[in-house]
């Protein structure tokens, strides 16, 4: 586990944006404006991946199924158990949007969502499952989301480097990075239906104005 955090702690670094970044909204879905991203901007938004709540939610699911399959048997159970997994998967989101960064500023790749609200429901799950594979590029266009792919699956084998023995062969990292791939797919879909759920609980919940 020392390599583990060894691993966090050099790749977190990478992520986090300096003190002259330009801001950018942390909300789940991200506009769909068509203007380009600053290095910094990119940097500033990879680095909210970490701790945006699809992302936060999702960790917490995952460490919550290996913790029922007892996988790694290692890492014991309880809550110490429970936090091990957990760390190990924001350090795969870590290491995962670390990867993701560098082809993001050398492709000139966009790695914001854009989500398609007033489209009807079976192009809006296209258009999430899409944006995994399929890249928004800088100078407009598209083209194969090297960013998300490679990041998954690199992050799937430097998890090698803190899993305990038996989960870190490279068919174990493979199989880790193709997980990744399925897991970034679903938040996809987070981020596409999530904000509409959300405002409709707030309408629905809204006191009514009172009658005059």
């Amino acid at each position: 586990m020392k390599t583990f955090g060894m691993a966090v702690l050099l790749t977190i670094p990478a992520l986090m944006p300096g003190q002259t970044a330009p801001p950018v909204s942390a909300s789940l879905a991200d506009s769909g404006l068509t203007t380009p991203l600053t290095a910094e901007q990119k940097i500033h938004r990879r680095a909210l991946r970490l701790i945006e709540p699809v992302t936060l939610v999702s960790a917490a699911f995952s460490a919550g199924i290996d913790q029922w399959r007892d996988v790694p048997h290692a890492w014991g159970q309880g809550t110490e158990g429970y936090a091990i997994r957990f760390a190990s998967a924001e350090g795969f989101t870590a290491a995962h949007n670390a990867v993701a960064l560098g082809f993001d500023l050398a492709l000139h790749l966009d790695p914001r969502y854009r989500r398609e609200p007033g489209a009807p429901m079976k192009a809006r799950v296209w258009n999430a499952i899409g944006q995994t594979f399929i890249a928004n590029k800088d100078s407009g266009g598209r083209t194969v989301n090297v960013s998300e792919i490679a990041g998954n699956l690199g992050a799937g084998f430097i998890s090698n480097t803190w899993e305990p023995a038996g989960y870190n062969s490279p068919a174990n990292g493979l199989t880790r990075g193709l997980l990744g791939i399925a897991f970034h797919t679903g938040k996809n879909v987070a981020r596409e239906f999530l904000p509409d759920m959300l405002h409709r609980g707030q309408h629905s919940g809204a006191t009514p104005a009172p009658h005059s």
